[in-house]
């Protein structure tokens, strides 16, 4: 006789798990200080000093959801960390930047060591929703210079989230980051 969940509980109670637990910013995003816009980027715009979370102005100029939407917003973010405008970066995560993992001082002081970054932003790719809302998955690949002169290379990409419930504001519709996989590439 075998002893222990049957396992439907235990698929459910996995599955309810993964659904329920939002995936942690990457390690290398902030914290080892990766990179930034590249040269055909848009132009992020500013948001109010000091107000992390805010996004002011920082909203990227296309309107909808679209995949051309998901790609201006890995732009903006990429320059606002060019222009080390960290409040700015940290309002494109979900949630006010509670997505990415980390308090905005801890996001702030991620980028202490790094002078410029650039970012060659791919096609979004691989859109789907599910519980009112929808993701999409935007390709990336990083430079970032530090202070010291060397440089350093990443590769991933992020998944972006909008909200498409019923009574969502504005702000929860368009794109967001949502988590990160962004891997340091070997020198």
């Amino acid at each position: 006789m075998k002893k222990g969940l049957p396992p439907a509980i235990i698929a459910a109670c996995l599955a309810g798990l993964c659904a329920c637990t939002p995936s942690p910013a990457p390690p290398v995003a902030p914290a080892q200080s990766t990179p930034a816009a590249s040269p055909a980027a848009a132009p992020a715009t500013k948001a109010p000093a000091g107000t992390p979370g805010a996004t002011g102005d920082a909203t990227p100029t296309v309107d909808e959801a679209t995949p051309a939407a998901a790609e201006a917003v890995v732009r903006a973010y990429y320059a606002a960390i060019d222009a080390r405008d960290f409040a700015t970066a940290y309002a494109q995560w979900s949630d006010g930047g509670a997505a990415s993992g980390q308090s905005f001082e801890h996001f702030r002081n991620g980028y202490a060591n790094t002078a410029s970054v650039e970012a060659e932003v791919g096609a979004a790719t691989g859109e789907e929703g599910a519980a009112g809302s929808r993701y999409i998955r935007v390709p990336i690949e990083l430079r970032a210079t530090q202070h010291d002169g060397s440089v350093r290379h990443y590769r991933g990409g992020f998944v972006l989230r909008a909200v498409m419930a019923d009574g969502a504001s504005a702000e929860q519709r368009r794109w967001h980051l949502y988590s990160a996989d962004i891997q340091r590439l070997p020198e």
